[in-house]
C-alpha cells in the first residue's frame, strides 16, 4: 500500500494576520514540522499545496523532499487545494492520501501512526481520527474516493466533509487520545495558547 501525503497550506490566513504555514513551532515553521513528521511516517510523495504565500513557503521547504503546488483558486477553500494535490498525485497512483491541514502542526506522530495502522488493517474508503465524539484531522482518503473528491458538486459547495458524510457508514473512526486533532490554530490567540503549551512542555 502506497501512502501519499498532502499538506494543505493554501489559505489566506486572514484571521491569523500572518501566513500560518510559516509560524514557528518548536523552532521550525508549521509546514516544516509537518513535513518532518511525514518523513518519520514514511509517507511519499509529499505534496504541499500553497496559495498567496507560495514564494515564502517554497523558500521555507527548500531542502525538504516535497512537491509544491500552487492553488490559484484560493477562494475555493480547502477542497480546491485538495483537488490540486489529487491532480498532481495522478502520476504516482497512490493507494491513499493522508491529508494534513497546516494549522495542526502539533498533532503527535504517534497519533498519526495509530491512524495509519488502523487504515492499513481495515482498508476503509476513509479514516478519521476521533477525539471524544468529534472527528478531527488529518484524514486518510482511499484512492477509490479521489474521483468523488475531485468531481462532487456537493464537495464543491461544502468541502470534503460532504464526501465523508456520503460514506459515513463505511468511514473508519479511529479513537485517539490527542486533542490536537481538533485544535486548529487559526487566530493569534490560538497561536499564543500553542506557544504557552510547548513552553510548559519544555520546563
Amino acid at each position: 500500500m502506497s501512502m501519499a501525503a498532502v499538506i494543505l497550506a493554501g489559505g489566506r490566513s486572514a484571521r491569523m494576520g500572518a501566513p500560518k504555514a510559516l509560524l514557528d513551532y518548536r523552532g521550525a515553521p508549521f509546514v516544516v514540522r509537518i513535513l518532518e513528521a511525514l518523513v518519520a511516517l514514511e509517507a511519499r510523495p509529499r505534496v504541499v499545496v500553497t496559495g498567496p504565500d507560495t514564494r515564502a513557503i517554497r523558500a521555507a521547504v527548500r531542502g525538504h523532499e516535497c512537491l509544491v503546488i500552487e492553488n490559484r483558486d484560493v477562494d475555493g477553500g480547502p477542497i480546491a487545494s485538495l483537488r490540486c494535490a489529487l491532480a498532481a498525485l495522478r502520476a504516482y497512483a497512490p493507494s491513499a492520501a493522508l491529508v494534513w491541514p497546516v494549522d495542526l502542526p502539533h498533532v503527535r506522530v504517534a497519533t498519526v501512526e495509530r491512524l495509519l495502522d488502523a487504515y492499513r488493517r481495515a482498508g476503509p474508503p476513509v479514516a478519521v481520527p476521533c477525539f471524544g465524539e468529534r472527528y478531527g484531522h488529518p484524514v486518510i482518503w482511499g484512492a477509490r474516493l479521489f474521483d468523488e473528491l475531485t468531481a462532487s458538486a456537493e464537495a464543491s459547495r461544502q468541502g470534503a466533509r460532504a464526501v465523508l458524510r456520503a460514506h459515513a457508514t463505511e468511514a473508519l473512526a479511529v479513537a485517539v487520545d490527542d486533542p490536537a486533532v481538533l485544535d486548529t490554530v487559526n487566530t493569534p490567540a490560538d497561536y499564543r495558547r500553542l506557544v504557552r503549551g510547548w513552553n510548559r512542555d519544555a520546563c
